[in-house]
């Protein structure tokens, strides 16, 4: 069976470790590997933020962040993480990131405020659904005014 398509997200013990120790989360589901098969699962798990280290590895142009944005001016408004399982270390998913409808609003000291939201779907080799990340990333159009 070929891979679902995406960028691939190797989940690495050593880096779910290094995740949870720097977020201070002494859980030792994510840390014990014995622990974790204790419960039930085949590996440490990893903390339900972990994927946000996934955009680290993602190739250029496959964001979905529209091109061209002034860095000076975004902002992170929003992160959902949606987990349909947990997800275990040893294992590799794969991402698609999409944008949905951008909109703007008008902000109170900055002018107005540009809103792209995107959702990236991580899949297991079998192509099943594990984790849906959506983000808002917020452009305004210049330095806030006090």
């Amino acid at each position: 069976m070929a891979a679902p398509e995406g960028f691939e997200f190797a989940i690495e013990r050593g880096k779910i470790h290094e995740f949870a120790l720097a977020v201070t989360d002494d859980n030792p589901l994510f840390h014990d590997e014995a622990i974790a098969r204790a419960k039930g699962f085949a590996s440490v798990l990893a903390p339900p933020t972990y994927a946000m280290c996934a955009s680290f590895f993602q190739p250029p142009g496959s964001q979905a962040i529209p091109e061209g944005l002034d860095m000076r001016y975004v902002l992170h408004g929003e992160q959902e993480f949606i987990y349909s399982r947990p997800v275990v270390a040893g294992e590799k998913l794969y991402g698609a990131s999409k944008a949905e409808q951008s909109f703007a609003k008008e902000g109170r000291r900055g002018g107005t405020m540009t809103f792209y939201p995107i959702a990236t779907e991580y899949r297991d080799a079998a192509g099943e659904l594990v984790l849906t990340v959506r983000t808002v990333t917020i452009v305004t159009s210049g330095t806030v005014q006090e």
